[in-house]
């Protein structure tokens, strides 16, 4: 039976439970080992073809570049192809549309079925082609979601009781995210503080046990190389903390802000009901690929605009425009359903705030504030204030900036933000995606005179 909106199935007590827990342990442990396993390889392939599509796209703009005229039909018509097959793929296959993270949630509420297997591949495909294309989506919600498949299936091949099957899934998920920004920590603490909201011991053995070898191995394939290069910060005085709770403040505002474009993009490609979905896919891929011969360097996930932010961030007008194109971009892309997250777009938003505010200080207080300080800052605090997972954004950041220098003043600007957003009445994200889902599909199932 289906649980009542927004309450957690109890993954340790329940009616179902099985009478030895050392056992359902025991049993967990081995499936986490092999499913993180799985992870690890699924994950490791999936980055390194992102890796390899990136590459792709900056090459065939540079070959297009030596026509200057024509060279743009290039990238634009190779966009549009990329994109439009990525939505194709997911027509019959709908559960593999968009992030996924909010699927998984309403898995682990008892609101859906758990993920099926059929999305694995459409997922990892239509993620690889979407994003290489240069649609500004993240790799983390094809992983999670590839995760809890592979833990689903996992434990429908063993059959599973309900409670143990959902805990794998959870587990596998998180590894997947785990994987998907190196971040072995991160990924754990995702389980407990978003995906169930549950810390129970059936929960975090396997959690991580699998978060652990997933993590093992993609480091092995990929290596272990910090996401983001950080120099030496400084330490900060009382002017400098109280900057990081203003800071708070106004992200959080932001973050309120953003979640409503990212729904009203939405809503505005599903009301263009004239024009037949795959043209409205493809004319969007053409889009970013129009932007990518432009400028490639603000198409894609995003990774590349942090480190900027992070190293040597360019001037005022500079960071403004680059953001004010990010926040348009990014819901956009969304707005399309191919596969892809909002994770990584979202750190980028939030490196690009943290180097504006310092920049805007700049011009009353000069060399007040050390901009690659607010730009890390920003990363967790712009994700605490969309998702309203304030110590999974914060682990996550440190892990892939490879610091703890910063998460004092990470706390402080989190904690600011997440109470403004709080107060604006602004609902996490992946709870508005998993209600518009629901509602979706209710409509869909619901017989004709029902729907009208």
């Amino acid at each position: 039976m289906p649980q009542p909106d927004d309450q957690p199935i109890d993954l340790a007590n329940d009616d179902d439970n099985i009478a030895d827990e050392r056992q359902v342990l025991l049993g967990l442990t081995v499936l986490a080992l092999i499913g993180g396993a799985l992870v690890g390889l699924v994950g490791s392939a999936f980055r390194w073809l992102l890796t390899e599509g990136d590459q792709a796209r900056v090459n065939l703009v540079d070959w297009a570049q030596r026509w200057p005229v024509l060279g743009i039909l290039i990238p634009v018509f190779t966009a549009a192809v990329c994109v439009l097959i990525a939505r194709a793929m997911v027509i019959p296959v709908p559960a593999a549309s968009g992030s996924g993270v909010q699927r998984v949630e309403a898995a682990m509420k008892g609101q859906v079925e758990p993920e099926s297997v059929r999305i694995l591949p459409v997922k990892f495909a239509g993620g690889v082609l979407g994003i290489s294309a240069g649609m500004v989506l993240g790799r983390e919600g094809p992983l999670v979601q590839m995760g809890a498949s592979i833990g689903s299936k996992l434990g429908r091949i063993l059959g599973m009781d309900r409670l143990s099957s959902y805990s794998l899934e959870a587990s596998l998920a998180g590894a997947g995210l785990a994987v998907a920004f190196n971040a072995p920590t991160g990924g754990s603490i995702f389980v407990f503080e978003e995906l169930t909201k549950s810390f129970k011991l059936r929960l975090v053995v396997p959690t991580l046990v699998g978060t652990a070898t997933a993590i093992t191995i993609s480091r092995a394939i990929l290596g272990d190389d910090p996401s983001f290069l950080v120099g030496d910060l400084p330490n900060y005085t009382a002017f400098g903390f109280l900057a990081f709770a203003i800071f708070g403040v106004i992200v959080g505002a932001l973050g309120a802000g953003y979640n409503l474009t990212v729904v009203w993009f939405m809503d505005a490609f599903d009301s263009i009901k004239r024009i037949p979905l795959l043209v409205k896919a493809a004319l969007v891929g053409a889009f970013i690929g129009g932007i990518a011969w432009f400028a490639p360097a603000l198409v894609g996930g995003g990774d590349n605009i942090t480190q900027q932010m992070i190293s040597a961030s360019p001037g005022l007008w500079a960071i403004l425009g680059i953001l004010v194109v990010r926040w348009i971009l990014g819901p956009l892309s969304y707005s399309v359903g191919t596969p892809g997250g909002l994770f990584a777009p979202l750190l980028a938003l939030g490196a690009l705030c943290g180097a504006l505010f310092v920049g805007a200080v700049h011009l009353v207080f000069p060399d007040s504030l050390n901009v690659t300080a607010f730009a890390i800052v920003g990363m967790s605090v712009f994700f605490a204030a969309v998702v309203r997972a304030p110590v999974t954004g914060l682990v996550i950041v440190a892990e892939m900036a490879a610091t703890t220098e910063l998460l004092v003043p990470s706390l402080v600007a989190c904690g600011f933000a997440v109470v403004t957003t709080t107060l604006m009445k602004s609902e996490p994200i992946y709870d508005t995606l998993r209600h518009r889902m629901l509602e979706r599909e209710k409509i869909q199932t619901a017989p004709a005179s029902d729907a009208t």
